[in-house]
C-alpha cells in the first residue's frame, strides 16, 4: 500500500476500511503557538473516542530538513471510524493552537511484539549488559545526512541533559535494491529492507545491552498536514519509536566499534529517513 499525501480525511478513512485495516494510530507533529489553548486541547482530547495516549514527548530544539516541531504525540484508536471522528472533532482546535501540525496515520504493530523486545532487552542486559558513563566522544559524523541525523541535530543532541531518557523517532524509506559500494562483498539482489535488517541486528544488540529498544512502530498509511510542502509528504515504509534509558546511551552506541560494522548496511538499504530526537514531557 503506497502512502498518499492527503487532506481528504473522509475518502481516506473509507480507503482504510475497504483495505480491512481496523486499529490505527496517529502520530502528531506539532509546532505550538498557543500554550494555554494547547493545554486545553491535551486535556479534552486525551483518551477521547476510546483512544489511548501512548506517548507525548518534547522534541529537541532543532529542525529536520527545515521542519520545526515542539512536540510529538502518539494516540492509538480501536478503529478507523474512531480515529477520524477524533480528527473531525479536534482538527479545528489544532489549527487554532498550532502554527503547523502534521498527522501521520500508521497501522500499529502488535503490542506483544514490543513486550517481547522489552523482555529480550532485560535478558541481554543481564548477561551482556554495558553501562555508559561520562560524556561520550563527539567524533561520529554521518557522511549521508539523508539516512542519518544531520550535523545540527547531533550538535543539539549532545548539548541536552545526558542523564534523561531519550526517544528517537525513525521514519524509514527503503531502496528497492540495496546499493553497496564495490569494495563490499554482499549477496547480489538483496533488497533495501534486507540490508537495513542486517544493520538492525548489529545496532539492535548494541541498543539492547544498554536497555534501549523499540517501544512502538508500524506501517505508515497516510499523512495529513497543514503545510502542503511538509517534508514528511513521501512514501514511507516503516515507523519506529525507540526509547533509551539515557541520552548518553545513543551517543555511546554510535561511537562504538560494533555499531560502525553495521553502518554500511544502513547506508546501502535506506533511501531516506525522517529522524527526530525527544525527551519525555514532564507535564504529561
Amino acid at each position: 500500500m503506497n502512502m498518499p499525501f492527503s487532506i481528504d480525511k473522509e475518502s481516506f478513512s473509507k480507503f482504510l476500511e475497504e483495505a480491512g485495516i481496523r486499529k490505527v494510530a496517529f502520530v502528531f507533529h506539532l509546532k505550538v503557538k498557543d500554550l494555554n489553548g494547547y493545554s486545553k486541547f491535551l486535556k479534552e482530547s486525551e483518551n477521547s473516542f476510546n483512544s489511548k495516549r501512548l506517548f507525548r514527548v518534547k522534541a529537541d530544539p532543532v529542525a529536520r530538513e527545515g521542519m520545526w516541531i515542539d512536540e510529538i504525540i502518539i494516540d492509538e484508536f480501536p478503529s478507523t471510524q474512531a480515529a477520524f471522528k477524533f480528527l473531525s472533532t479536534f482538527d479545528e482546535a489544532l489549527d487554532q493552537v498550532c502554527a503547523e501540525h502534521t498527522v501521520l496515520a500508521i497501522k500499529p504493530e502488535p503490542s506483544v511484539l514490543f513486550s517481547m523486545v522489552k523482555v529480550a532487552s532485560s535478558a541481554v542486559r543481564l548477561f551482556k549488559g554495558v553501562t555508559d558513563k561520562g560524556i561520550p566522544t563527539a567524533t561520529w559524523k554521518a557522511e549521508n545526512d539523508a539516512v542519518w541525523p544531520d550535523e545540527n541535530q547531533m550538535k543539539v543532541a549532545r548539548a541536552q541533559n545526558l542523564d534523561e531518557p531519550l526517544f528517537v523517532y525513525n521514519l524509514n524509506k527503503y531502496k528497492p535494491k540495496a546499493e553497496y559500494n564495490n569494495s563490499y562483498e554482499v549477496t547480489k539482489g538483496i533488497s533495501g529492507k534486507q540490508a537495513y535488517d542486517r544493520y538492525s541486528k548489529i545496532a539492535g544488540f548494541e541498543l539492547l545491552r544498554r536497555g534501549a529498544y523499540p517501544v512502538y512502530g508500524g506501517k505508515p498509511l497516510g499523512l495529513f498536514s497543514s503545510d502542503k510542502e511538509c517534508m514528511l509528504a513521501d512514501r514511507w515504509d516503516h515507523f519506529i519509536f525507540v526509547r533509551y534509558p539515557q541520552r548518553r546511551n545513543l551517543l555511546a552506541t554510535i561511537e562504538s566499534e560494533e555499531f560502525h560494522k553495521g553502518e554500511v548496511h544502513r547506508d546501502a538499504g535506506l533511501e531516506r529517513v525522517a529522524i527526530f530526537m525527544a525527551k519525555p514531557n514532564k507535564k504529561n
